[in-house]
């Protein structure tokens, strides 16, 4: 079990393989890793992370050093080739982009990496304005273009927002519908929105322009705000997908009003594809029950996941199994 393992002293011996002297430790949160804020006298700030979820749902990424690697390796190429504000990826003495570290020879490692600290407060919905919906436009757009024309290197591995992918978060959610938590009319919505998704991607041609890495977590909770400007955060769940996935995520978490900013911003850069309106909805509706995903088996979440359920089937996943759409006109 994670909550089992002593994190702060794999925190202490992961730190020890960087160029740091005397720091202070500082635990952020459990999530999909561990993080710790690393404070110094010297050398500045930095976001240590310990690669292990909090539920199994939250994707088994963190414990392939390829995976992890791949997405530094994607942060590294950002941070070089274009002016996004971003996390710096540090390598370790060895050179290494991931840091294995266990307490003894009998353990598994767990994959450690180290990013700069990048300043800001929580964008909230209070912040929210025509501004930061534009920016986030940009930013969204400027990493679609930029995976459009990034040559992948050898040995990258992240994983796929595709039909297979929605499927098995379908099936992570059954349990929940068998031990009703999940009625049957909700889980039923969940299921048709799943098989129309799918046939829809699999009616898609994927191309570099419509298709490649993607951040995948692009709600308010991965963004900071800090002197007027947004910056995007948390590349950990980064996948190849189609880009409109992207678009998915970040407009379920934007106030309505200010879809069409993010839209014409969005496109000032990158042309969205005829009947984006449909697939960016599927998204949506796909990732909410990848959310649920994660709540099924984390005892905190069972609260939310019984009052939320109901309400997505209703206000989403029916609607989209009508053809009928709920953003947009």
């Amino acid at each position: 079990m994670s909550d089992q393992i002593p994190f702060l002293d794999l925190a202490e011996r992961a730190i020890v393989a960087y160029d740091i002297n005397d720091c202070d430790l500082i635990f952020i949160r459990h999530s999909d890793s561990v993080t710790y804020k690393v404070e110094t006298q010297d050398t500045g700030t930095y976001l240590l992370r310990l690669h292990v979820p909090i539920v199994v749902a939250m994707g088994a990424h963190g414990a392939d050093p390829k995976a992890v690697q791949s997405e530094l390796l994607w942060l590294e190429a950002l941070n070089q080739d274009t002016s996004l504000c971003l996390q710096q990826p540090v390598r370790n003495r060895d050179g290494d982009l991931v840091t294995q570290v266990a307490l003894d020879q009998t353990l598994k490692p767990v994959n450690c990496s180290l990013l700069r600290w990048v300043d800001g407060e929580p964008y909230h919905r209070d912040l929210e304005s025509e501004q930061t919906a534009w920016q986030i436009g940009e930013i969204l757009a400027r990493l679609h273009l930029h995976a459009s024309g990034w040559t992948i290197p050898d040995g990258f591995h992240r994983p796929r927002r595709d039909s297979a992918y929605f499927e098995r978060v379908l099936e992570t959610i059954h349990p929940a519908h068998q031990d009703g938590r999940i009625s049957a009319q909700d889980y039923g919505a969940f299921e048709r929105s799943i098989v129309l998704l799918s046939e829809i991607l699999d009616s898609l041609e994927a191309t570099r322009q419509s298709s490649g890495l993607m951040h995948a977590d692009a709600h308010k909770g991965n963004m900071l705000y800090h002197d007027g400007q947004i910056r995007l955060i948390d590349f950990s769940f980064c996948a190849f997908g189609n880009y409109m996935f992207d678009l998915g995520v970040c407009l379920s978490d934007m106030k309505q009003h200010l879809h069409d900013v993010f839209l014409e911003s969005y496109q000032r850069l990158r042309p969205l594809p005829d009947g984006y309106q449909r697939l960016v909805e599927g998204f949506f509706v796909g990732s909410v029950i990848g959310t649920l995903s994660f709540w099924v088996n984390n005892p905190q979440t069972q609260q939310i996941l019984v009052a939320k359920a109901p309400q997505i089937a209703r206000d989403y996943a029916a609607k989209f199994n009508r053809s009928e759409h709920f953003w947009f006109l």
